[in-house]
């Protein structure tokens, strides 16, 4: 029996854990603080309440967000990063300035083909 590749390599571990279109982008919105359902499902539009459902219990089940539902007529269900999520905010942080010095690059790429 083989092993899967990922179990000797935590950067796909990692990946195996955060891929998705919606996960890093919940795991981002929650290091803002706890969100209740509809509010998170506001921030990210177009996600559907189904995907969001999916993601968000995934996510659960790897340990990155709890989730706490107070028993209400309609429920209140709030969301937030464990202390195992809270560990990817510098993570994250760190993604969105690389991105915006991406993009200040393209930028400045762009100018010097225009001239």
């Amino acid at each position: 029996m083989t092993t899967p590749a990922y179990q000797d390599c935590p950067v796909e571990d990692a990946l195996r854990i955060l891929t998705g279109k919606w996960r890093l982008l919940v795991l981002f919105r929650l290091c803002k603080g706890p969100q209740r359902f509809n509010a998170l499902q506001r921030s990210l539009s177009p996600v559907t309440q189904k995907v969001l459902t999916i993601t968000l219990r995934k996510l659960e089940a790897d340990g990155l967000i709890w989730r706490k539902s107070a028993n209400t007529i309609p429920p209140e269900v709030t969301y937030g990063l464990t202390e195992h999520g809270a560990a990817l905010e510098p993570v994250l942080d760190a993604l969105g300035r690389w991105r915006m010095g991406e993009a200040d690059r393209s930028r400045k790429h762009t100018r010097k083909v225009q001239r």
